[in-house]
């Protein structure tokens, strides 16, 4: 599986600020792109994943869901 790269482009057209698991403690600590850059130590709740809606995710192939759990896509 390819690796995601970690840019500033990619992170614009991340919806991850957009997803019903996206909570108050990622939001403070302003994550994102958890399929280039891992997952988050804030432990979200599993409430619905819209990566596989993402353009991201799409031009990388990306078949997983729930990154913010699992880590980056390798």
């Amino acid at each position: 599986m390819v690796k995601i790269p970690n840019t500033k482009e990619n992170s614009k057209r991340c919806i991850c600020p957009n997803c019903p698991t996206y909570n108050e403690c990622v939001v403070g600590k302003k994550e994102k792109l958890f399929c280039a850059r891992g997952k988050t130590p804030c432990s979200p709740e599993k409430q619905g994943c819209i990566c596989p809606e993402c353009s991201v995710a799409s031009e990388y192939g990306l078949e997983k869901t729930y990154y913010c759990h699992i880590g980056p896509e390798k």
